[in-house]
């Protein structure tokens, strides 16, 4: 972690989290109903703390990107098996703050 770590950094760590439409399809739900709630709950909260994780790391920075593992199914099994994802601060005035994950190449746009 920096050694840079201010109380409004780590204030940032209560805001709200949301998630882009793509970014919850890809990285919490689970294909098939064979997956339990718990499974899904489990895989939402390591989400979150890999962006905590990513943000405290550089607390600064307008944006991270940060990886996690993908669930492969049998007919992905070719392609990359993490997921790039980014977390940023949403400030608009109509609007309380939050954090934002998203897939990285949404952030790029």
């Amino acid at each position: 972690m920096s050694d840079s770590l201010t109380s409004e950094a780590l204030n940032t760590l209560h805001l709200p989290v949301v998630f882009t439409p793509d970014a919850w399809q890809h990285a919490v739900l689970l294909d098939g109903s064979n997956h339990s709630e718990k499974l899904q709950l489990d895989r939402l909260s390591n989400i979150v703390r890999a962006a905590f994780k990513a943000h405290l790391a550089d607390p600064n920075a307008p944006y991270v990107v940060f990886e996690v593992a993908k669930f492969v199914s049998a007919s992905d099994a070719d392609h990359e098996p993490l997921l790039r994802l980014s977390l940023s601060q949403l400030q608009a005035a109509d609007q309380p703050n939050a954090l934002l994950i998203a897939l990285a190449k949404e952030q790029q746009r």
